[in-house]
């Protein structure tokens, strides 16, 4: 039953891993996870912080010269006359710098007095670069106007280079990616650092400002804001984003106020060979921005980490890149398909490895960041682990739910092994109770050791499910025998070289040892509460058996009863076919006997039609107990209980060929289209087609879920019209008259023995 269960189950398992797959690569390619990958990201930049890569040494660093408050103190007149920045260029080109880059709007023209200073110190240092950006206001009706802010003439033609300083801000308001241009007005401008960074390394002429002029379709905008024609040559750059490598934070960029440049307070070592970035930190002027690092830095200062990435790239080092689709997909498949892997794992080895798994993907992704600068967001892979967690627990529940009922309701079947055990006389009823047994408990094998009064007598009653080989070690036994005492042990099969438990009860009868019952499994869990509840309650019962019956006749009787336990396990689970087995063990014995049978064959069809519907037992219950018509699904499943019936029965000591005939062929027709193996007429075994014929009458003369009883002349009717398609003609002759004589009287029995067995 167990096997048919877990056979079944495994394709469920397979289409539920792909659709945790699916779901989570949905989720990965859609971006349905985007605000939980950023935060994870920035976590991962963080723990970069720790080992920070190196910074590109073939290229120039930056340096901040910042306009915070000390400045706006020392020069209050903001806006500052643009002689101030005049001096400042002319202190820092004496300093060394190697470009001089404003994140300062100089749109507006002031007084030409200091514009035509400052346009004169930048041309003398020939190095600074002027930032422009641009503004994007809705015109009334909803249509989009753009603007374009760049450097007053005058001081564009000045400059080296123009860059932008616009940046990407995310929807949390994090500004984690920039561009190496951005366009305006239809011209391709670099952004502020990669002019600068191109006017350090002298490739001013690809660093240069646009130079084209407002397309003849765009609205006209104030003189001041369009586009500066220049004699440049409009440069064409990417204008793919760009992340920032918040990794190259550290060490910590240098930061020069600048009224102490002004007033020669500085080191010119903090300047030399340098890009210079001069703009506001100051809380005034409202450019601060979150960043995935830390708290909110000045726009200058994140324009300087920028400086760093393109300088690392130009370098070919490592910068931050995210990791490909594909490559995210294929860490999802290796999951699944590991997880897959576990699902026969018990729950607790599956949690270990998922959770370990877990580990490794955290701290891989981590670690990639850290050291590779490749971006993996973690959050999608360790959301399908845990959905793979939750599924696993919720089989294991559900699976310790059904399976717990299924034993219970098995045990309380087995509670009856050794009722009645007074008919027969052989050791099948011990063997037939062992082999219920070890279906009940999912055992390789059971095994009942004989003791007599100076130990072990060397007699052994198995059932094995598996394998080959003794059931149970003879000095294990003998251990628990020695006890005297009801306590069970418990050893590993590795010294006899197999894997898994054996579990040793001793039996003991009015202080007199019995023997011991050894339950054989070949996996290592622990035998749980229920199974060992059912161990102690057929040990209790073939203890009664081998203790009141020690001589052959005492060992037939407790064979019998095993199998009349089994049939009670049968109506157990199948409530509706109360005394079924009975009364056709009780009238397929009247008519064998009528055809001349020997009494070995006809005891041999008795067990049969107690057993015949055994292999209901592996039939699942909404099946079993069904009360509508089968679907054809369920009704092939149904079928199959003949063939389970007979993989029970066929390893049971004691059972006759015929017994094994009746339980696999009492539902083939004499037709030929009956069932599992098709046989025609005499090739169905005598024993079988008496069953068939007692089967189908008890069947419809009984209520069942999905009719009622009929009336005895229709099923006589039924039965008579089925003579030479459905029976044997001659069998339906004789049941007729064995009914027709003695049919109340046994009737009237077999509800007396299902009175008293109830």
């Amino acid at each position: 039953m167990g096997s048919l269960t877990r056979a079944l189950r495994r394709p469920f398992e397979g289409v539920v891993a792909l659709a945790l797959f699916g779901l989570a690569t949905a989720l990965l390619v859609q971006g349905g996870t985007a605000s939980l990958d950023r935060l994870a990201i920035d976590a991962q930049l963080r723990a970069a912080r720790v080992s920070p890569p190196p910074l590109a040494g073939g290229q120039p660093d930056a340096v901040v010269i910042a306009i915070d408050p000390q400045s706006l103190r020392a020069l209050p007149d903001w806006p500052w006359s643009r002689d101030v920045h005049a001096r400042l260029v002319e202190h820092l080109a004496d300093a060394g710098a190697s470009s001089i880059a404003f994140d300062i709007d100089f749109s507006t023209p002031r007084d030409a007095a200091g514009d035509a200073a400052f346009a004169r110190a930048m041309r003398a240092a020939g190095n600074v670069v002027l930032a422009s950006f641009k503004q994007v206001q809705t015109l009334p009706g909803g249509a989009e106007l753009e603007i374009a802010n760049r450097p007053a003439p005058i001081l564009a033609e000045a400059s080296a280079a123009i860059g932008s300083v616009h940046m990407i801000v995310d929807e949390d308001g994090v500004v984690r990616r920039g561009r190496r241009s951005v366009d305006i007005r239809g011209v391709d401008v670099p952004t502020l650092a990669e002019a600068a960074l191109g006017v350090a390394n002298r490739e001013a002429a690809n660093a240069s400002a646009e130079g084209a002029t407002i397309a003849a379709d765009r609205p006209p905008v104030p003189v001041e804001q369009n586009p500066i024609p220049t004699d440049q040559t409009p440069i064409s750059t990417d204008q793919t984003p760009i992340r920032v490598d918040y990794r190259r934070v550290a060490p910590e960029v240098r930061t020069l106020s600048v009224a102490d440049v002004l007033d020669g307070r500085f080191d010119s070592r903090d300047v030399a060979g340098r890009v210079v970035f001069i703009g506001a930190t100051a809380v005034e002027f409202q450019d601060l921005w979150p960043t995935p690092v830390g708290p909110a830095r000045a726009g200058v200062w994140i324009q300087a980490i920028l400086l760093r990435t393109l300088a690392a790239e130009r370098e070919g080092q490592p910068t931050l890149r995210e990791a490909s689709t594909p490559v995210a997909v294929g860490l999802l498949f290796a999951l699944t398909v590991f997880a897959f892997a576990l699902r026969n794992q018990s729950h607790a080895r599956r949690s270990a490895v998922l959770g370990s798994l877990a580990v490794a993907v955290a701290a891989g992704t981590t670690t990639s960041a850290v050291f590779t600068g490749g971006l993996l967001s973690p959050v999608v892979p360790l959301g399908m682990l845990g959905a793979q967690y939750v599924v696993g627990l919720e089989r294991v529940r559900s699976r310790f739910g059904k399976s717990l009922a299924e034993r219970e309701q098995s045990l309380t079947a087995l509670q009856r092994v050794g009722e009645a055990t007074s008919a027969q006389h052989d050791q099948g009823g011990i063997g037939t109770a062992l082999a219920l047994l070890g279906d009940v408990v999912d055992a390789s094998g059971v095994a009942l050791w004989r003791a007599g009064e100076s130990g072990l007598d060397g007699r052994r009653i198995e059932w094995r499910r598996r394998g080959d080989g003794a059931i149970g070690e003879e000095v294990w036994v003998d251990r628990a025998l020695q006890q005297r005492r009801r306590e069970s042990v418990e050893s590993e099969l590795a010294s006899s070289g197999r894997r898994g438990i054996a579990h040793y009860a001793p039996l003991f009868a009015g202080g007199r040892p019995v023997g011991v019952l050894v339950v054989e499994r070949d996996r290592e869990e622990a035998l749980d509460d229920t199974a060992l509840r059912t161990i102690a309650t057929v040990g209790t019962q073939v203890t009664l058996s081998a203790e009141n019956l020690r001589l052959i006749d005492g060992l037939r009787a407790t064979f019998d009863s095993s199998i009349e336990a089994i049939a009670c396990a049968i109506e157990a689970r199948d409530g509706y076919t109360e005394s079924h087995c009975r009364r056709l063990a009780l009238f397929s014995t009247l008519v064998a006997d009528r055809f001349g049978l020997s009494d070995e064959e006809i005891e041999e069809i008795r067990l049969g039609a107690l057993l015949h519907d055994v292999g209901k037992i592996g039939i699942r219950d909404e099946v079993l107990l069904k009360p509508d018509r089968f679907t054809p699904e369920e009704r092939a499943i149904m079928e199959s209980h003949t063939v389970v019936g007979d993989g029970i029965v066929g390893g049971i000591h004691g059972l006759g060929p015929l017994t094994r005939a009746c339980v696999r062929h009492h539902h083939e027709r004499w037709d030929g289209g009956g069932y599992p193996d098709g046989l025609v007429g005499d090739a169905i075994p005598m024993g079988a087609r008496i069953v068939s014929v007692v089967d189908v009458w008890d069947a419809l003369s009984t209520a069942r879920p999905y009719k009622p009883a009929f009336e005895q002349d229709r099923v006589l009717d039924i039965l008579a019209k089925g003579r030479g398609v459905q029976f044997d003609p001659q069998v339906v002759d004789t049941f007729l008259q064995v009914l027709d004589e003695e049919g109340e009287e046994m009737l009237a029995v077999v509800a007396k023995v299902g009175a008293v067995g109830s």
